[in-house]
């Protein structure tokens, strides 16, 4: 969702939300343009927000103000509290972990596993390095692939 709404040069009103500068007959001509410019980027954003969420979701944004509110509204939903957020990570850590490849398993299957579980830990605030990554897939593929295992071990590179 960050990347259409960056897309759309959006993300920066959702983050960061504006000002309501005042009364408009205050305003100078300037402000009130920036003012109308803001009021439709942010209108633009919850749009988008109201199209990508589902029922359930839409219920709990549907009466936000702003994207601001929206998108916070959102990340508290999904994310939950710090306490579920840690048995969540420790959850994908032991995932992670315990990943091996299945005997008749092929290994795009095997890679497509071990990339999902990577990409729900850094969704979840955990970043993994690729080259634990490499080296995960490495120690958990079946005796099929020793081969491949010692001459990745034994290259140069």
């Amino acid at each position: 969702m960050k990347a259409l709404l960056r897309s759309q040069r959006l993300w920066e009103v959702v983050q960061k939300g504006y000002e309501e500068l005042g009364e408009e007959e205050e305003l100078t001509v300037a402000q009130l343009a920036t003012l109308e410019k803001m009021q439709a980027k942010d209108s633009s954003a919850l749009y988008f927000l109201y199209n990508a969420v589902d029922e359930l979701d839409f219920e709990k944004i549907g009466s936000a103000a702003n994207s601001k509110e929206a998108w916070e509204t959102l990340e508290v939903a999904h994310r939950g509290s710090s306490r579920v957020r840690q048995i969540r990570l420790q959850t994908l850590r032991g995932e992670f972990e315990n990943l091996k490849m299945e005997d008749r398993e092929p290994i795009t299957e095997f890679v497509s596993r071990v990339q999902k579980v990577t990409n729900q830990l850094m969704r979840s605030g955990e970043p993994v390095p690729e080259n634990r990554i490499v080296e995960k897939i490495l120690r958990s593929l079946n005796k099929d692939f020793d081969y491949v295992v010692c001459a990745t071990y034994l290259s140069p590179f």
